[in-house]
Order: C-alpha cells, then structure tokens, then sequence
C-alpha cells in the first residue's frame, strides 16, 4: 500500500489519500463546464462516498478532511490526523470503504465493487509542500476536462529544460506536475527481495494515480512498464534520441498519449548510445521525480 515501515501511521501527520474505483462500478462523478469553471456533478454513488469522507471525524475525533475531490474513476483527499491514533490511519479508511459498500449496496444491489482493493497514502514530509497537494487535489477536474476539452495540448512540445538540456514532449506535459512520481531502475546488484518490494511499490503506486519515470532500458524494467499498463498507469518515458521532423508515437504509444496516461521526454540533441548514458537517463528519472521538481526545475 506504499507504506512506510518507518513512519508510525498512528502518529499525528497530514496524508494525502487516494482509491481507485473498482472497473465494474459506475462513474462517481461526472466533469464538465470548461477549462476556466470545471464542475464536478456527483452521481448518486459519489454523493455517498462523498458523505462517508465527510463522515471519517465521526469515526476519529483526531481526524480532520482538508480537502476532497470525488473523480469519475477515483477519489482524493487529504486528512490531518491531529493527535496519536488509536489505529493506523489505514483502519479508519478501511471502515469508511466498508461503509460505502454497505450504503451504495443498499441500493444498488448488483454492483459488486465499489472501489479497488488497496489504496494508496503519502505523508507529508519535510521536503512536500501543503499547498502543492493541495492544488494537486483541486485542479484533478481542470486537468481532465483539458485533455478532453483541448487535446492539441497533448501533442509534441519542444524546449522544456530538465537538469540543464533541452528536451522535447509528446504526450500528456502535466504528468510531470503529478507530486507521486517514482524512478524505475533496476540494478544488477538488486537482491531478488529487493525487486520484489520495487516491484509491489511501483504496482501499488500505478494503481493508485500516480507516475513511473525511466527509460525502461532492461527487460526487467521493460516488464514493469507492461505491468503498469496492464493496470492503466501513468508513464514517462525517457529516450535518447531527438524526435524526427515528422515522427509521432505509433501503436500503443499513440493511444496511451490520446489517452493522457503517457508522456515521452527526447532530447533536443541526441545522447550516444551506451551504459553512461542510461546512468544519465535513470539519474534523469530521478531528478524528474523530485518532491519540489514541479517548482523548481521545470520550464515550459
């Protein structure tokens, strides 16, 4: 679930939470109005999800909503555990899902699922802003009505400096202003307990809305990149090579872009081919993934 070993999730924090919706259930929501003036209708799912978010200081009096937004496919919010818990964090939104199922069932009987099965927390360090999560939380229906309102806004970008180079963009830019990025590197010297757990945080954090970043040069790395796909993840893809003059993604890629669930980074000069330079692309990776990169290091 993206959890910590070292962080005590009883203690008081600030965590920014999401849950997918389960592929059978209908839509909690419905955005549309315009880029200036999203709106978010709830549907009469998402009015009780709703409800039962509003209902977690009823659950914890330490617990404080901060602020919500209820998705087509997925909800966020961000909660403030005031004092020491009594349970994890993790408890009380497993009871607040309970619940959902519970009152949703009740009258709507053949729906199964409600929501996917884990759920996906970050807590806020020292080095994560509030207001970033904050307005992360609060532009979700801007930036879904921008790729279906403006889909030009999608396609090939050039001169967006990273590190100190040039690069080009195809793809969906606003993956890089997402504040759960993760770098996919997988070393030769990996202990296989060591891929695992790499492998259930990048699962995990696919799952639940937020981003992969890396060349995906090994075959290994090229299998969690499939993996993340088969779950519809978000993916930016760095390569080493300039787009030519009239090249587009083709197949898979080209839906992932449409779909707004893939961003490919080129360089505007091309970086020779060899382990030096996929050193250079994963440390890229790194970089791009950056809690304060949104702010500081990028430039469009």
């Amino acid at each position: 679930m993206g959890r910590d070993p070292r962080h005590d999730y009883r203690s008081r924090c600030i965590y920014h939470i999401t849950i997918g919706k389960a592929s059978g259930c209908p839509a909690f929501s419905r955005v549309h109005g315009s880029v200036t003036q999203p709106i978010v209708e709830r549907t009469a799912i998402g009015k009780i999800i709703e409800s039962q978010i509003l209902n977690l200081p009823n659950l914890c009096s330490g617990l404080q909503i901060l602020q919500y937004v209820i998705m087509p496919d997925h909800i966020h919010f961000a909660i403030f555990a005031r004092d020491y818990l009594q349970r994890a964090i993790g408890r009380y939104i497993g009871m607040m899902k309970v619940k959902c199922g519970q009152l949703i069932r009740a009258d709507y009987p053949e729906i199964t699922d409600i929501f996917t099965e884990d759920f996906h927390d970050r807590y806020l360090r020292p080095s994560h802003k509030l207001t970033t999560i904050f307005e992360y939380i609060r532009s979700n229906p801007y930036r879904l009505l921008v790729r279906e309102l403006h889909p030009e806004f999608f396609r090939r970008i050039n001169n967006i400096e990273i590190d100190g180079r040039s690069w080009q963009a195809y793809g969906n830019v606003q993956l890089l202003h997402n504040p759960f990025k993760a770098p996919v590197v997988i070393h030769r010297s990996d202990s296989e307990s060591l891929k695992a757990d790499k492998y259930r945080r990048w699962k995990h954090l696919a799952e639940n809305g937020g981003v992969l970043v890396s060349p995906f040069i090994s075959a290994e790395e090229k299998d969690v990149r499939s993996q993340c796909e088969e779950v519809n993840g978000k993916v930016v893809l760095l390569t080493n090579k300039p787009f030519s003059d009239r090249e587009k993604p083709s197949g898979r890629d080209f839906q992932r872009c449409s779909e707004g669930r893939l961003l490919i980074l080129a360089p505007v000069s091309p970086i020779p081919a060899g382990r030096q330079s996929f050193l250079y692309l994963n440390s890229i990776a790194e970089f791009i993934s950056l809690p304060d990169f949104k702010e500081s290091n990028l430039f469009l």
